[in-house]
């Protein structure tokens, strides 16, 4: 994130001022005070609390931190200011709060009700589901030697027509960083996680060949040895848990709201007032 980026972020936050303003808390060794304000101290924990709910959390805590801080400072700032002028009472801030105090309940009511839908016998069988309607996709073990021209790439397939190990090979001449250390290794891949003229000539080798050729790419000539090739194994329950709670949520969520809606008497109009017609769904093939 660039630091015109993060200026904008800071501004954009600074336009919602209750948020950058800091929860304060008790003081512990745990806690630190890490900026004073006109005496009112601010603790670690109050710029943490604003930085998960922010635009930074995009990015480490520790590469924004600065930024961070100085949001939260100054949100205290405007905090001290419209507290001077009383403004707790104003009736555009009662109008905000009762809207943010509406948007909460809305949320909260939403939680409480997906929260026992959520079990693991039906994360299991939404995982099951998705398993089996998930073809298993093959996998290559591969290394390569990667180097910036055709000349050096016919040279490595020299070397190693004359008994060079490939490991050694690309430790000594590859362009590719880590493979100096790793001897050329790319572990596993599917197809589409590689660029299309690397991932062609990979899948056409079995396992112990190499390219005949050199395989030119946007980075430069590929010399390839494919190791392995299998299916590969999915992805286990807990690995995807996250994600099938997440689905789960929306899906239970959308029939709640789907359900209220069905059971509520509903009147809509348009914008000046007239009533509103709705059109009739269009009908199935």
């Amino acid at each position: 994130m660039s630091h015109s980026t993060l200026r904008a972020a800071a501004f954009a936050v600074l336009m919602t001022v209750a948020a950058a303003a800091p929860a304060l808390a008790a003081d512990d060794a745990k806690d630190p005070v890490v900026a004073t304000v006109n005496g009112v101290d601010i603790h670690k924990s109050a710029v943490v609390d604003f930085y998960k709910n922010s635009q930074f959390a995009q990015v480490p805590l520790d590469a924004v931190y600065p930024q961070v801080l100085d949001v939260v400072v100054t949100g205290q700032l405007l905090l001290e200011q419209a507290e001077k002028q009383k403004l707790e009472n104003d009736p555009d801030v009662l109008k905000e709060v009762e809207q943010a105090k509406q948007n909460i309940m809305k949320q909260v009511w939403l939680t409480h009700e997906i929260a026992p839908t959520l079990t693991d016998t039906a994360l299991k069988a939404r995982y099951d589901a998705l398993i089996k309607s998930t073809p298993p996709r093959e996998e290559v073990h591969a290394r390569h030697i990667l180097v910036k021209t055709k000349a050096e790439a016919e040279k490595v397939l020299a070397d190693l027509k004359k008994g060079v190990k490939f490991e050694d090979e690309a430790k000594a001449k590859t362009q590719d960083p880590s493979g100096k250390d790793n001897g050329g290794d790319l572990g596993f891949f599917t197809k589409d996680e590689m660029v299309p003229e690397f991932a062609d000539a990979a899948f056409k080798l079995k396992p112990g060949q190499v390219s005949k050729t050199p395989i030119k790419t946007q980075f430069g000539y590929h010399i390839i040895k494919v190791e392995e090739r299998r299916m590969a194994p999915p992805p286990s329950f807990e690995q995807l848990k996250p994600t099938l709670i997440a689905e789960l949520k929306q899906q239970n969520a959308r029939k709640l709201i789907q359900d209220l809606r069905k059971s509520a008497e509903i009147k809509k109009f348009n914008i000046d007032g007239t009533p509103m017609v709705e059109k009739a769904p269009a009908a199935k093939p």
